[in-house]
């Protein structure tokens, strides 16, 4: 069994850009290595497979951040960086998991990590279960609560993480009639088509606000909102 594991803290919280060269003095990221706690009862050892890169952790990290503004608390410096992931299980005392079990759960950006028995959940299907898929999921389906009937939904910044995932699932699986989604750049808006969107806006066309309108004679039913600003100020003048 492995007795160290190495790991990355938060050295200095960024202010503006993150400073990625981890030999500089303003390093945001320092790495560590480490004594890896006794797996005690109920506990499970995981070495990380894959850790999921979120918007979020950006928030956690950084400088002045109000911690009223997040919905988990930010980290610290000298802390372990946050970020959930997969993990197999290399060392079980728990009735619960085996060795070899996949796991999903806070990993940390660390090689090895113990973890409580209740505090992931196994992996069976390998799918769109991270955070941007469940915002994805509940925002629409659970929040919106959007359905078939529902004849226009509009998604901005469709081709991101969150967005892409919105827009199969009103039109793949929802079944939505006309689907538009809202990318930046020609490669974008292609692969948007390709997900399933209807029609895809370019938010950089000199012509986008009238695209938009034309786009939604009827109006929208459904708009996601994943970018703010002048699109969100748009977009409630079709609702």
């Amino acid at each position: 069994m492995p007795t160290k594991t190495r790991q990355w803290i938060l050295a200095n919280k960024p202010e503006k850009a993150v400073n990625l060269d981890s030999e500089s003095d303003d390093a945001t990221f320092k790495q560590s290595t480490v004594e890896i706690p006794d797996v005690k009862e109920n506990q499970i050892l995981i070495k990380t497979l894959l850790l999921s890169n979120d918007p979020a952790q950006r928030g956690w990290i950084q400088k002045g951040m109000d911690p009223k503004r997040l919905y988990t608390s930010p980290v610290n410096e000298g802390g372990v960086m946050r970020a959930g992931g997969i993990g197999r299980v290399v060392e079980s005392k728990s009735d619960k998991w085996k060795e070899g079990d996949l796991i999903y759960t806070t990993t940390n950006w660390t090689e090895y990590s113990v973890v409580d028995q209740d505090a992931g959940r196994k992996i069976d299907i390998f799918g769109c279960r991270w955070i941007a898929g469940l915002t994805a999921y509940y925002g629409l389906i659970e929040v919106v609560r959007t359905t078939s009937d529902d004849s226009v939904v509009v998604v901005s910044g469709a081709a991101g993480a969150t967005g892409s995932v919105v827009l199969q699932l009103a039109k793949n699986v929802l079944g939505v009639k006309k689907v538009i989604g809202i990318a930046g750049g020609k490669d974008k808006c292609d692969l948007i088509k390709k997900l399933g969107a209807d029609v895809a806006l370019d938010y950089k066309s000199d012509t986008f606000q009238q695209d938009l309108i034309d786009a939604t004679p009827d109006f929208v039913d459904v708009y996601f909102d994943n970018v703010g600003g002048e699109i969100l100020d748009l977009l409630l003048t079709r609702m």
